[in-house]
Formats: C-alpha cells, structure tokens, sequence
C-alpha cells in the first residue's frame, strides 16, 4: 500500500542515509564486492554511542537485515561503513555516505524525506572524517524492531464500532468482509512512529494539522484527508473519485512532509503499513 520511499528511516540511506519512514526508501548502491578502500586493518567492529543512535533512528529501518524500502545494503555495524563502495571502488561506504550526504541531485536522506537534522548531521560528519574510529555501543540490532505503544492504550472490540476503530488494522479488507457500505477506497492510519503495535491508541498531538494528501499520476493532489484523533483516515466514497495509480504525501503539523516514491493501486494503507512493514515498507504510516 503506501510504500513511502523514507521511506524511507529511509528514516535513510547512509550509503545511503535516512527516516523512514515512512514509505519505501530507494537508493543506487549495491552490496560490496571485495576491495579495501583504504582500510588495512577494520579493528573493533563497534560504533561510537552518539553515532549508532544516529543510524539506529534515521538509517535502520531501511538498511538492516532483511532489506526494507528497496535498500541495497545493511548498514548497522563500523564494518559495514568501512566496506568499499561498489560504485566507488576507492571509497568507503562511510565516505560514499559523506558525499551522498551532500549531494543535491542524488542526496541522502532522500528528497522524499525531510532533510537531516543538523545535530545528527554534525555527529555522522565528524564521525565519517574522522576515519569512522571504533566505539563502545555495538551495533545496531537487526531483524524486527520492537513494536511501541507510547499511549498504553488499545482499541478492542469492546470499545465498540466507528471512525475510530481499530488503528493500524486492514480497514478496508475488513469492511469489505463486514461492512462493505463503508469499505471506502482510501483507508488508514497516521502514526507518530514507525513500529507502532496493532490497536494502540496514537493520540496524535494536533490531528487537525496532519494531512494526507493523495497525488494522481501528474502528480496533483486530488484528495486531501484529515486523521482523526484516533490516527484513521478516508476517504467518502467506494471507488477513487480518479484514475489510477496514486502516490501520497503526508504533511505533519510542523509542515514537514513525506512523499511516496513508489505507485500504488490498492488504497487499504494499513494491508502494507503494518507493524514491521510488509513488501518493502519499513513500517507504519509515521508522520515526517
């Protein structure tokens, strides 16, 4: 559904660097191939504190392992900065993340995600000309993120039917099934972080203020949707109101926004934003 190029974590790309996440993240490297790049002895395979929680928030989610958001490689370890660069043969993947860092045409994060705060910038940047020296904090884990609910509050079927039923759940799968009168094409659920568990509540600060946007193929916005205070999202009627594919963009009450990269055709958001993500989502439908 919503593969938002992050992403993403992308919230992504440090060889890419990013966000996330949101949507599908997308990137022009591929996985190393031998070479030292400079490097004669990798030493510990450990980062420093500041920077793996740098690339634990804005690079993982997509670079880790499994792949998530079309990235082309894990990026989690010194070791794996310090491989060389299959487009550059002569740089590192730390510094190919450096150059990328600053690329206009081809930057990362992504043009799809917003830019890298200038803190964390400052700590990959120091880090990376420094010669990415070896830490005390491990790496970053990989394999599935721990699920969150920041509210400790959960939808169940207790708490009854309506427009706030359910976040994070298939809606439109299951209106079809259940409620097929109001199995409205677009259906979803803005989070405020990518790994959000199944029926938590996601009290979003300032609902009102976040706005999804649906682009047609010009990429024009031809619906704009508001999440309610329980994150759902629709649109009004069964079918799109206009041709398909689609892509999304996802405004946050800063202002800040997200857009898809990749096409879609199916408007059930939550089928593909799951708690892990499914396909090549890195997760949720979080706000930017």
């Amino acid at each position: 559904m919503l593969e938002m190029q992050r992403g993403g974590a992308g919230r992504w790309w440090l060889a890419a660097l990013l966000m996330g996440g949101l949507w599908g993240c997308s990137g022009t490297e591929g996985p190393g191939n031998g070479g030292d790049a400079g490097v004669v002895d990798p030493g510990p395979d450990e980062l420093p504190c500041d920077v793996k929680a740098v690339v634990a928030e804005r690079c993982a989610s997509c670079h880790t392992t499994p792949l998530k958001g079309y990235a082309p490689l894990a990026l989690l370890a010194r070791s794996d900065f310090q491989k060389p660069s299959p487009v550059h043969a002569q740089q590192s993947l730390g510094q190919r993340s450096l150059e990328r860092m600053g690329n206009a045409a081809s930057p990362m994060p992504p043009s799809s995600e917003p830019p890298l705060p200038d803190e964390a910038r400052a700590v990959l940047t120091q880090w990376m000309e420094a010669g990415m020296p070896a830490g005390t904090c491990g790496s970053v884990p990989s394999g599935p993120a721990p699920t969150t609910c920041a509210s400790d509050s959960f939808w169940s079927e207790a708490s009854g039917t309506g427009a706030t039923m359910a976040p994070g759940y298939a809606c439109r799968s299951c209106h079809l099934q259940q409620s097929p009168n109001n199995a409205y094409f677009f259906m979803g659920t803005v989070f405020p972080s990518l790994h959000v568990a199944d029926g938590c509540d996601p009290r979003l600060g300032s609902p009102s203020n976040v706005k999804v946007e649906i682009l047609d193929a010009q990429g024009a916005v031809r619906l704009t949707l508001v999440p309610n205070e329980a994150g759902n999202f629709m649109s009004n009627t069964l079918q799109s109101p206009f041709p398909m594919p689609y892509r999304v963009r996802l405004v946050g009450p800063t202002g800040r926004s997200r857009e898809m990269a990749t096409p879609q055709t199916n408007g059930d958001c939550n089928s593909c934003h799951t708690e892990q993500g499914t396909g090549q989502t890195p997760g949720r439908i979080a706000l930017p």
